[in-house]
């Protein structure tokens, strides 16, 4: 994909105030512990904790190299976002690290007590007892501290290593890489109003239009108490995604929400593109949000240039309180009124034509 490119687009592209009639859903779309989002009431609001992160980020990627954005591994543009799924694995790994690190360092006092123990307890099976106690107590305290300590750096080495390691095999890593990628990467597509979730090696990609996927607020139940995150159900076939990069667990509904808004806006074309860190380099190449930024004035380099934290002090703050304050629930949907205004066959005879 040429990121240098103007969008152009398609037929198909999605304007929430021309939802086209769509089949019925098969299943009752209400779904115990998760809640229904609303297609098309925006209420312009992004997703306060995701804006701090990116700005961060872009501002930081713009110090290493001013282009950053024209690289093929910058995934948000004008035209598409392409995002994956959530390694679980990986996640899993890296927490569990930290315990296992400790009980590698339990091995030495475990080792020395099996050294030293029998013969104590051959001579005074109490001395014996204190003594195992004194080794293993103070085995397990001197772990604790030792972990707390350096974990982190020995993860850091460990990753240093691996990939000193892998120098010689930095192309076929890279190959392999780019295989992996492909077989986990999805899209959300401005100009063509479609969505494609990948579904593994072995399954070919679910590809459909945007207004096929119902959205919800999933609630996740973890250690510390109960979170949310954005969830995609394909109405039609019933499978859902919602381990996916483009929301991370959070604390609060109303971040979810505002994460959804964003996305919304992003693929509606009749709506300038969301104004976030990630989108801000494309802006002037949608015609949509080019039109909108010259009409209001608007700085082309406002989030790159932005003082961070002075913002997140005044206008940041607000612009949280307002995400807090804004009263998603009385928000309503434009799309579940066309659902049932034609048939499954109709439908997709309708949408083979307009792919021919």
């Amino acid at each position: 994909m040429n990121k240098a490119a103007s969008s152009t687009y398609t037929s198909g592209a999605y304007k929430s105030e021309t939802i086209p009639p769509l089949p019925e859903a098969p299943k009752k779309r209400g779904r115990v512990g998760e809640e229904l989002l609303p297609f098309g009431d925006y209420a312009y609001i992004d997703p306060y904790q995701q804006a701090c992160a990116d700005a961060e980020l872009v501002q930081h990627m713009e110090q290493k190299d001013k282009q950053f954005y024209e690289s093929d591994a910058w995934w948000w543009t004008h035209q598409r976002i392409l995002f994956i799924k959530s390694q679980l694995g990986l996640s899993i790994l890296l927490m569990a690290f930290p315990v296992l690190y400790f009980f590698l360092l339990l091995t030495l006092p475990y080792w020395l007590a099996t050294r030293i123990l029998n013969p104590i307890f051959e001579y005074n099976g109490l001395l014996g007892m204190f003594v195992a106690l004194v080794i293993l107590g103070g085995g397990v305290l001197a772990a604790g501290i030792i972990g707390a300590y350096t974990c982190q750096s020995v993860m850091n080495g460990l990753v240093r290593g691996g990939a000193y390691l892998a120098k010689p095999l930095k192309g076929l890593l890279a190959k392999q890489g780019h295989s992996y990628m492909e077989n986990r990467q999805s899209e959300l597509n401005r100009q063509t109003g479609m969505m494609s979730f990948a579904q593994g090696k072995k399954k070919p990609p679910l590809v459909a239009h945007f207004v096929e996927f119902d959205a919800y607020v999933e609630r996740v139940v973890q250690r510390g108490g109960i979170f949310y995150r954005l969830m995609f159900v394909h109405r039609y076939t019933g499978k859902q995604f919602n381990q996916t990069s483009l929301s991370a667990i959070v604390d609060h509904q109303h971040e979810v929400r505002a994460t959804w808004d964003m996305l919304q806006r992003y693929m509606d074309v009749s709506q300038p593109l969301p104004d976030v860190p990630r989108l801000e380099p494309f802006r002037h190449l949608d015609p949509t949000t080019a039109e909108h930024d010259r009409q209001a004035g608007r700085d082309p380099r406002y989030w790159r240039d932005l003082d961070l934290e002075t913002w997140k002090a005044n206008e940041g703050a607000a612009k949280r309180q307002a995400q807090v304050d804004f009263p998603w629930n009385r928000q309503r949907c434009k799309l579940t009124p066309q659902l049932g205004k034609i048939e499954m066959a109709a439908y997709q005879a309708k949408n083979a034509a307009t792919t021919i």
